[in-house]
């Protein structure tokens, strides 16, 4: 029996955060636009936490095999989620860092589009680290 490892958690909580920012698009579209910020916030504060405790450090230990393969798919697929990932990361941070609990939308419209780019960054990242999950902790692929 196989015991359940921090990259399964992590994978698992990824696709947790994926159905509360799912839930934050629905409160969006119901025009409850502080609960979409609230339900933001806790996604972005998830993520940050799922970044520095376990996809940041895996980064780091595994640099030494990206240097020493840096065309192997694994590597590329690690080096495009992290970049994509982290710029995503940084862009959610002061989207959220921006909005400061506001009840007003004022502030958000002139950033839609940039919350777009956000959301979009993300889903690609969330889909190359699925892949790269599949790459390095399954036999699907190889």
């Amino acid at each position: 029996m196989s015991s359940i490892t921090t990259p399964q958690i992590n994978l698992v909580f990824q696709i947790v955060i994926l159905a509360i920012i799912s839930m934050s698009f629905a409160l969006k579209r119901m025009h409850k636009y502080f609960l979409h910020g609230i339900t933001m916030l806790i996604g972005v504060v998830f993520n940050t936490f799922s970044f520095l405790l376990v996809m940041g450090p895996s980064l780091l230990n595994f640099r030494e095999f990206i240097l020493a393969n840096t065309l192997n798919r694994i590597s590329l697929v690690t080096l495009a989620h992290s970049v994509l990932g982290g710029v995503a990361e940084i862009l959610a941070v002061v989207l959220v860092a921006s909005w400061h609990l506001q009840s007003s939308t004022k502030g958000c419209m002139g950033k839609k589009k940039v919350m777009r780019i956000t959301f979009i960054l993300w889903v690609i990242a969330l889909a190359l680290g699925i892949l790269l999950y599949v790459l390095t902790y399954t036999s699907i692929l190889s």
